[in-house]
């Protein structure tokens, strides 16, 4: 499983990146786009510290100050987490409460995977925004990290 993951979160880190280099070349007409961005993040910290029961309070649609550190600080405790992980650890459940208070449980391997589906579902939606605002926009797909 952390042979499966691992390069999912590299990739994951590196379309950020791309993204991130768009979004801060100018000056942004739209917020949302940087609004977007924040969120992604802030769900990756988020699903980080309920997979190490760590308690922090994470504003999810808030727009964070500082993203690149962010995101740089993201992708390392994230491959810290997954490097320390054994494939039998992928199938423990983790409880948690949403945002609004509601009680789940999931797998770290499900969570894992809605985590890099999350980042790839609005990145879309960044480059989209983007579109009108630039005039190269940051390719993010999964083939052009792995060419």
């Amino acid at each position: 499983m952390k042979s499966h993951f691992l390069p999912l979160f590299e990739y994951d880190y590196w379309a950020n990146q791309q993204v991130w280099r768009s979004i801060s070349q100018k000056p942004l007409n739209n917020p949302k786009i940087e609004n977007l961005f924040s969120h992604v993040l802030s769900a990756q910290k988020i699903w980080l510290n309920r997979c190490t029961k760590i308690i922090e309070t994470i504003p999810l649609w808030d727009t964070q100050s500082d993203l690149a550190n962010l995101m740089e600080s993201n992708h390392e405790a994230w491959l810290a987490f997954l490097n320390q992980t054994e494939d039998h650890d992928f199938e423990q459940i983790i409880p948690y409460q949403t945002s609004t208070g509601v009680a789940y449980q999931s797998k770290i391997k499900d969570i894992l995977t809605h985590l890099i589906n999350h980042g790839t579902y609005h990145r879309g939606q960044m480059v989209l925004l983007l579109k009108p605002e630039r005039e190269t926009l940051p390719l993010t797909d999964f083939i052009f990290w792995v060419r």
